[in-house]
């Protein structure tokens, strides 16, 4: 079996599997070439186009699994968000700024999707049986932000003033809660191995709004999802948050590179397995460096089962194609004890 999937579904495998977060973008010279004509829009309507993004890194670089390219922002737009793709990321032009009784604003239902994520899923399974496929979704404050403050919101400033001073983020919330676990569900459906939920800015929160405000819905999704499929919940600046991932329970949570894996290891149960936490810029900038990094990252972990080598974020547009082949390779030989 696969080594991702074994270790996704049992929590062992033969070899460390590894994979890597943004593993098909801009760093892929193919990508580019595809991007040159198209936009993020025209690439997720046509399955072909984006079953073939998808698999290029598995082809490139030899990794364990694919992860279906997509964007966490496309699917608000089957609930009639006007989004604009600029070239500093999304704005909604109608999100609680500009709307904030929801006018117009529906359930999201995947009837309303005119990306053909789903299909592109299904085309994958057909043409690479063998290889395991990832699904995918934003976590839940990282797609809100986008909704409350209209744009990219840096350490979630604005939200935070939403979430502590409008009791309608409790209805914006409920609404982007149900808008992943259906999103995910309908991923599960076309046929995917598991899923991974991004939640970059939850970091930017303190443990204290956290656990009030937002705990028990990514409880709620996560074990609306995982009965169905293996889950990894991924976070950027979460270190102080790790612990209340064991009442959350995830199968993996992704660590960012901000903490030592096996400190992170010693937070959570057994039971929860660990993604992680090579430095993306220290991949981008020195490949010997991101090769020493790496040994020291297998080596701390080399004791402990449940383990998935990933990056700490995604992986960076100026990122060459053979630092990330020689990273895999070294994971594949490196000897588990």
């Amino acid at each position: 079996m696969n080594d991702f999937l074994s270790m996704v579904r049992y929590h062992e495998s033969e070899k460390i599997p590894v994979w890597f977060m943004r593993q098909a973008g801009r760093y892929m010279k193919s990508y580019n070439e595809i991007k040159k004509n198209l936009s993020i829009r025209d690439i997720c309507m046509d399955p072909d186009i984006t079953e073939r993004i998808t698999y290029s890194p598995v082809d490139l670089l030899g990794v364990d699994a694919a992860i279906i390219f997509a964007d966490i922002i496309l699917p608000l737009e089957a609930m009639n968000y006007d989004i604009d793709f600029s070239n500093t990321g999304p704005v909604i032009y109608n999100g609680y700024q500009k709307n904030r009784d929801l006018k117009n604003i529906i359930e999201f239902d995947e009837k309303n999707l005119k990306y053909k994520t789903a299909d592109a899923i299904k085309l994958f399974k057909e043409r690479h049986k063998d290889v395991p496929l990832i699904g995918f979704s934003g976590g839940i404050i990282t797609v809100l932000s986008y909704v409350l403050s209209g744009s990219s919101d840096n350490n979630l400033t604005y939200t935070k003033s939403v979430i502590l001073r409008d009791k309608k983020f409790r209805l914006y919330k409920e609404l982007i809660k149900d808008m992943i676990i259906k999103y995910l569900k309908m991923q599960i459906n076309a046929g995917v191995d598991a899923v991974q939920i991004f939640d970059s800015w939850l970091g930017s929160l303190s443990p204290y709004i956290f656990e009030k405000h937002l705990k028990s819905d990514i409880f709620d999704i996560i074990n609306e999802i995982k009965s169905n499929i293996p889950v990894i919940y991924f976070a950027t600046g979460n270190s102080g948050m790790i612990g209340e991932f064991n009442d959350i329970n995830p199968d993996f949570l992704s660590v960012d590179w901000r903490i030592k894996i096996n400190d992170a290891r010693v937070m959570l149960k057994n039971t929860i397995g660990i993604q992680g936490n090579l430095d993306p810029y220290v991949v981008q900038y020195d490949e010997n460096a991101a090769i020493e990094e790496t040994n020291y990252i297998l080596n701390s972990m080399k004791s402990h089962d449940n383990y998935i080598f990933n990056l700490g974020h995604g992986v960076l547009p100026d990122t060459q194609e053979s630092t990330l082949k020689r990273i895999v390779s070294f994971v594949h030989d490196f000897y588990i004890q």
